[in-house]
């Protein structure tokens, strides 16, 4: 029998605070976040989005040829020594390279913010389609994954057997881990500290996190989604800027500036 996702629909700010309240307790129980501008999305990173590219060894060739580009142009822009693939990896994904990342955060707050900012409007500026709210139990997930293998819970690093092993980019395809892993990012960017970025990084399974959730391995408990009814997204928009949840706040430099400027003066960002 396979899983099926909890979804909850809102229908007030304050029903989204009781829904993301339980279980963040600061231990390797707690919940990451993660919000999309539309609900029919599914959990997917932006290396699996090419528009003719869909099958795994070809995604996977992909990979290589951006990370070699991306390492042989970015020299002059690099500030600090980059030393090693792993944090070229999280660079591209900080400047919207294609990688096998996926976003998360451990802020329920900022997670909305990303949903709401980003949910698309109409010719007039209505939002037209529900945003959501991914919620994510790190530990659970980890544990259906290395279910076979003595995991002892929690988020991982890159610098974990488990991650180096299953999932790097030099590793071959058919000896990469199939499911997603999550794993704790390099804070190599102002913005992943700010947003307190996680992430998950898949394996050589194409199917979206969702899709992969349907397997039975898999806790029914570990992956919920929280729908914010587009007749909302106004109101709680601004009940987040309102609260000191903006633009500036999540991109910590001068875009981040623009566009929080923009919303103070009734563009649409």
């Amino acid at each position: 029998m396979t899983n099926i996702i909890q979804e909850n629909t809102i229908k007030s700010f304050q029903d989204f605070f009781s829904l993301v309240a339980t279980g963040q307790n600061g231990d390797m129980n707690s919940f990451w976040f993660r919000g999309q501008g539309k609900s029919s999305y599914g959990l997917k990173p932006s290396l699996h989005r090419h528009e003719s590219i869909t099958d795994q060894i070809s995604l996977f060739d992909m990979e290589k040829k951006l990370l070699n580009r991306f390492k042989e142009r970015s020299i002059p822009y690099l500030k600090n020594q980059v030393s090693d693939n792993w944090e070229f990896l999280f660079l591209m994904q900080h400047h919207g390279m294609p990688t096998r990342l996926l976003d998360w955060t451990e802020n329920p707050l900022i997670a909305l913010f990303f949903a709401l900012s980003t949910s698309p409007t109409n010719e007039v500026g209505d939002y037209y389609e529900d945003a959501a709210v991914w919620v994510l139990s790190p530990s659970k997930w980890n544990s259906a994954v290395f279910k076979n293998q003595s995991y002892n819970g929690g988020a991982l690093s890159t610098s974990d057997l488990f991650v180096s092993n299953g999932y790097s980019l030099e590793t071959e395809i058919r000896l990469l881990n199939e499911y997603p892993v999550a794993i704790l990012g390099i804070h190599n960017s102002p913005r992943i500290v700010a947003q307190r970025g996680s992430f998950c990084l898949f394996g050589k399974s194409l199917d979206t996190m969702d899709k992969i959730f349907e397997d039975p391995t898999f806790p029914d408990d570990c992956l919920k989604k929280i729908i914010i009814p587009f007749k909302l997204i106004d109101s709680i928009l601004k009940n987040l800027l309102w609260m000191g949840v903006t633009d500036a706040v999540i991109y910590p430099d001068l875009d981040g500036l623009s566009k929080e400027t923009k919303r103070q003066f009734g563009y649409k960002v």
